[in-house]
């Protein structure tokens, strides 16, 4: 149960820069609840099965409050992976738009349907909206840390509506808001909102319009573009010393036309899909990473902060042909293409990856595919079997134990490399 004297600490996700801290009381979160419960009308019955950290605000409201107004549980163990989706009975998911994604990408089949996604925290895309649709009930909520709930829509093709006890309006260049979930008279928002006759539409983030060259630049426009493109899936802009740096993800046929064509072609045939910007401008992408998914941090978002540090690594990446993952364990399909930088000056008439190349890389993956911040206390069963050439299809298997993670570079007929990752 919630302490009602003592004030409530929350955390935003830190996605695009460092975490701060916000503090809510019990009367507004009691309000807020309150309304939550009226509106989606949960029974007592009702489990809330979740893929959300209780820390953030979207978790705390749904798995925290609502349960404690309206009466219903919570499934004690938050989901975090696909396979942790059994049969739960009479049940609500509540979770982010990225799990979902990864839901719809293979086709994912419930045990038991929910009888309500409750989903929030970021922009979910009309082609996954659209596959939930299908299955069960689907509300997007649209909301901030600093604010609760704001806004509501059940269809990919609906407009944002406000909730009833929540005024939005634009004042000038600003927009605001003002409901009793929040101490402030009002509060201005930083996201950019089109209003339209029933409701409005978010076009992102009034903070991700930096200045590169002297030229105002729309992050959030750039990637819209980007995406356009039949190679990719999605992507994630940044700026790093006054340079337009690019993060995608392909999809099947970008990875194919990657591993076909090389990163010069398909950078080239990317930099046209960028339109001038705010101002007429256009400022290309500097630097390219195509990765096999984005990292996230433990909200379910984008993490920015990890996406910046694998723009800082002088290592050539390797192509990600292609890549199957469970819950324990992960399997890539790579290539490390010739003209990595590894390769200069290492055996130059007979050039091969190395050794702490190959370490380094499964680490990294390991960070990013099972979201571990780690700095490993000790790689042992180390052994080096057959080398690894440039251009040679290598498959790189992960499986994540209690304490380590094993690793493995291998082909068809042959075992490159193998060893453990003590966490």
């Amino acid at each position: 149960m919630t302490q009602k004297n003592k004030p409530i600490i929350f955390y935003t996700s830190g996605s695009t820069g460092e975490p701060k801290t916000i503090t809510k009381n019990y009367e507004c979160l009691y309000k807020e609840a309150k309304d939550m419960a009226d509106f989606f009308k949960l029974s007592k019955d009702t489990i809330i099965v979740s893929t959300v950290n209780h820390e953030h605000m979207f978790g705390y409201t749904f798995t925290v409050m609502l349960p404690e107004v309206s009466g219903c549980s919570v499934y004690p163990e938050r989901i975090f992976y696909p396979e942790d989706l059994k049969d739960f009975g009479k049940y609500v998911f509540v979770t982010t738009p990225s799990f979902l994604d990864k839901l719809a990408k293979y086709n994912f089949q419930f045990k038991r349907k929910p009888i309500m996604i409750i989903t929030a925290g970021a922009n979910i895309n009309d082609e996954v909206f659209k596959y939930f649709e299908k299955i069960c009930p689907i509300t997007d909520v649209y909301g901030s840390s600093e604010t609760g709930v704001i806004a509501y829509r059940h269809s990919y093709n609906e407009l944002l509506r406000p909730f009833d006890n929540v005024k939005v309006e634009r004042k000038g260049e600003s927009v605001t808001v003002k409901s009793e979930y929040f101490l402030e008279p009002e509060f201005v928002l930083n996201d950019d909102l089109e209003f339209c006759q029933n409701g409005f539409r978010v076009n992102g983030r009034k903070d991700r319009i930096v200045k590169i060259q002297e030229k105002r630049i729309s992050l959030d426009v750039v990637e819209s573009y980007i995406n356009k493109s039949e190679y990719v899936d999605k992507s994630h802009c940044l700026k790093i010393e006054d340079k337009l740096c690019a993060a995608v993800v392909l999809n099947e046929k970008g990875r194919h036309f990657l591993v076909k064509h090389g990163k010069l072609d398909l950078v080239k045939i990317l930099q046209k899909c960028v339109k001038p910007d705010l101002n007429g401008d256009v400022v290309h992408c500097k630097r390219w990473r195509f990765l096999p998914d984005f990292p996230l941090n433990k909200n379910g978002k984008t993490d920015g902060k990890r996406i910046l540090e694998i723009f800082n690594t002088n290592l050539t990446y390797p192509y990600v042909v292609d890549f199957f993952k469970d819950a324990d364990s992960v399997e890539f399909s790579l290539i490390f293409p010739h003209e990595s930088n590894f390769f200069k000056g290492h055996f130059t008439d007979f050039p091969i990856v190395p050794g702490v190349v190959q370490l380094f890389f499964a680490k990294e993956f390991i960070k990013d595919t099972f979201s571990i911040d780690f700095v490993p206390e000790k790689v042992k069963k180390i052994k080096f079997s057959s080398v690894i050439k440039p251009d040679m299809p290598v498959n790189l298997e992960l499986v994540k134990k209690e304490t380590s993670v094993e690793f493995k570079y291998f082909g068809k007929d042959k075992i490159f490399s193998s060893g453990t990752f003590v966490l």
